[in-house]
Parts: structure tokens; sequence; C-alpha cells
């Protein structure tokens, strides 16, 4: 029941849907007053009916449109804008069926018919009679009508970055999310300084591989090809993370392109890598994976196993310490050893009692294969650490190095899942596609996550 004072008539406390609401009910109360619940019986029979005058704005779903000739709302045009919301919600939730993420263009065809206004026997002119803010509460002032806003998140939804943040059960979190995704502003565009470093940066990467790939010909070198962004991507995490106040940033990641982030992310020198491809003994009488121990007196670890640490500075400031744990050949062990690294740097243990923790000491970042993230049980049981009290880091970003391939599969043959991340679903883990082709894309999507990651602590 509306609370009135004074003067003041009830139909003030509503305005757009709700209006459209009471406007309804009046309308049913005029057909048989028991039809409605008493408190609305009571409010007719005191106020008589709610306001039809388009004076008010708030009144109106658009400029007077929702009346009908007789003073009535029209309810064929409020089941519209519901329908229309309806919409706007299967775009956020399975745009990313229809993303441009797919450089290889090789994923099966899915079914985007729920993302398309006739799907739900809307036209583009029952769109264009409502008001974008009716069916989207982000739209701003270049998004005046209903088709433009599904123009708009179709736009976001479906582009080289996609996004599933359904299953984020935390409303705040969900909400920011989405502002977040659905922004003109945030992320901003890169300067003209940035995209001429992202090159840069772009052409160290491919053209080291190609040394490698020239030089050492038939030697396991586990390319970074197809995925040369994760670097950059790695180096403006780092920043993020040591601007905010990490002095520790912990990275663990398994053999595809660890050459690579070893030398332009962690600073260890090419003469040293390509001594380690020249120099190891007994190469011909070493197992594969280098792993098994059967190596004749070779003490030493593969090249691709190897960890290490450098400083990251501002000037002459030391900002952090950027570590590379070292790595066996089972993939995915390095998880929490990483993640019990951070907990480590983050527990202050100077006073007597239980430790103190502080997250913004410590980040991590891990890196996967895509048929390892859900193929490897360790996974699960590192990503169940999430929110248990002697575990919790205030969260990971987790990077899905996504080739569709597993070391003896493809990702048709290797998983039951549409993609390898549906296994952080059940853990509520934001998650963002992106196309490795669109360079500033991908800084767009790492930015993101560690802002999200910044801003709430608990990624994983």
């Amino acid at each position: 029941m509306t609370i009135v004072e004074g003067n003041k008539k009830p139909w003030e406390s509503y305005y757009g849907p709700n209006m459209g609401y009471v406007q309804e009910q009046y309308e049913l109360f005029t057909q048989d007053p028991s039809s409605v619940i008493p408190a609305y019986r009571e409010l007719f029979e005191q106020w008589g009916a709610p306001p039809m005058s388009g004076t008010d704005a708030r009144t109106n779903l658009n400029s007077g449109n929702a009346q009908s000739a007789s003073g009535s709302v029209d309810i064929q045009l409020l089941q519209k804008a519901v329908t229309a919301g309806k919409l706007v919600w299967n775009i956020r939730t399975y745009g990313h069926l229809a993303a441009d993420i797919d450089p290889l263009g090789i994923s099966e065809d899915t079914d985007t018919s729920l993302l398309e206004p006739q799907h739900f026997e809307l036209s583009e002119e029952d769109l264009k009679a409502l008001p974008a803010s009716l069916i989207w509460e982000g739209a701003d002032g270049q998004t005046a009508t209903g088709w433009d806003a599904i123009q708009r998140l179709r736009q976001i939804y479906t582009g080289p970055m996609a996004y599933e943040f359904s299953h984020v059960h935390e409303v705040q979190e969900r909400e920011w999310l989405n502002r977040r995704a659905e922004s003109r502003t945030s992320p901003a565009p890169l300067t003209p300084t940035e995209r001429k470093a992202l090159l840069e940066r772009l052409v160290e990467v491919e053209q080291f591989e190609d040394y490698l790939h020239k030089t050492f010909v038939g030697q396991k070198r586990f390319s970074i090809e197809g995925n040369d962004v994760l670097v950059p991507m790695l180096d403006e995490a780092v920043r993020i993370m040591a601007e905010a106040g990490s002095s520790h940033i912990l990275m663990g990641m398994a053999h595809r392109g660890r050459l690579n982030v070893l030398a332009h992310v962690l600073g260890k020198p090419y003469s040293k890598i390509f001594s380690e491809f020249h120099h190891a003994p007994n190469k011909d009488l070493v197992p594969s994976e280098g792993s098994t121990g059967i190596n004749y007196g070779w003490t030493g670890d593969v090249k691709y196993h190897m960890g290490a640490n450098r400083f990251v500075k501002d000037g002459e400031t030391v900002q952090a310490r950027l570590t590379l744990a070292n790595n066996p050949s089972h993939l995915e062990y390095v998880n929490p050893v990483v993640q019990g690294f951070a907990r480590a740097a983050q527990d202050d243990r100077r006073d007597p009692g239980y430790p103190k923790q502080d997250v913004t000491k410590a980040a991590t970042i891990l890196m996967h294969g895509d048929a390892a993230f859900p193929g490897e049980g360790i996974v699960a049981e590192t990503l169940n650490f999430k929110a248990l009290p002697g575990y919790q880091n205030g969260g990971t970003i987790h990077i899905i190095v996504n080739n569709r391939l597993g070391f003896t599969t493809d990702s048709g043959d290797s998983r039951s899942t549409y993609y390898a991340s549906d296994l952080a679903k059940g853990y509520e883990i934001p998650i963002v596609h992106v196309n490795a082709d669109n360079p500033e894309a991908c800084i767009a999507a790492i930015r993101m996550a560690a802002e999200y990651r910044n801003r709430f602590k608990r990624i994983s």
C-alpha cells in the first residue's frame, strides 16, 4: 500500500513500467473490482483513475504513445516493452555465441536466433516506438530509441570481446561488470603512443619466435604463434597490479609461449635462452618431455621448465618483484604453488597470533592451455581455494591461451563443455572471451580483468 503524505497523490510515486502496471490494474478494476487485490481496490476507490495525461513524462512510455484514445494504457505496447527487456537479457547472456572470437573460423555453427528481435515477434518499428532508457538502463544520450539500444548492445556483446557474467550471483559485481562492458568510455581507447608501443612489442614477439623456428629446427619450443598478444597483455596486467600496490606479482604457466614470456616479460637475455638450445647435453637421448629422470647424467632441467625473476621499476624506484615459477611437465600443477606464493607474501606474521592478511601486497596471474584447463583436476581443486579462509589470496587472473589443441587431441575430442572456460562458471568467476587477432581488444580485456580483481579482490 502506498503511504500518502498530506495532499500528495499516490500516482506521483509511480512512473515508467510501474505506472503502466497501475494503469493496467485500474482497467481491470473498472471491468471487475474483485479482479484486483484489496490494496489497489482501496486506492482506486479513494483516488479514482491514475492520470493519463501526456504532460508528465514519467507517466508515459513514449510521449503518450502508450495511451489509447479512450484514455487507458496501451497494453500491447507495454507487453512489447517487457518483451524487448527479455531480448536485452538474451543479448547480454548469449551474445558470446555470435561474437567475433574465432579467428580460425572452425567453431561449430550455433543457433543465435535468441538474439534476434524476430524471435520475440518484435519489429524495427516496435522497437523504435520505445525509448531506449525503458529497456536499457545504461542508455546514453546517443541512444534514443529501443531499436538504437538493441543495435548498440549487439555491437558490444557480439564483437571481438564477448562476456559471460550471468552466472555471477553477486548483484553489485554483475552490475559493475555489465556497466563496464557497456560503457563507451571504459576502457578508454588506446592512445597513438600506446598503439605504437603495442605494435613494437608484437614485432619483438614475432621476430623472436621466427628466429627460434629457423635457427633451432626440430627442437621443442612450444611456440606462442597465434597468441602473440599474450606478452603485451602480461605487460599491461603487471603495470596495473604494480600501480595498485602489489609488491609481489606471481605468475605460473605451462610451456606454450613460455620462452617468449621469459624473454620479454621476465627479461631473460636472448643469449641465455639460445645457449640452452645449443648446450643441452645428450639432447638425442632425453625423453620428449625431458622430465622422466632417465637422462644419462644430465642433472639440469629443460629450457621450457625454467622460471625467472625481475624487478618492476618506475624510474629508479622498485615497484614490485615479478616471478615466473618453475613448472614441470604436469602442466597445471604450478597453479596451487603460485597461489601459495601469493598468500605467503600477503600474510604479516610479525605480531603474535593468526597472521594478518593484506591482499593488495601480492597478485597472481596464471596461464593455462585450453585442453588442460578443463582436463586436469588440479585446476578445479585450485579454483576451490577461492573463498577458503586459509587459502584465498584476493583473486587470481586466469588467462586461457587458446590454441584449440591439446597435446594429443583437438578440442572436439578433449572436453564435454562448449568452452574450455566453462569450468570457471561453477565458481562464479566472470569470463571474457577475446579475439587474439585483435590486440587492442585483448588489452581492453586484461584491463577489465585487472580492475575487477583490484576492486572486488575475488576473481578466484
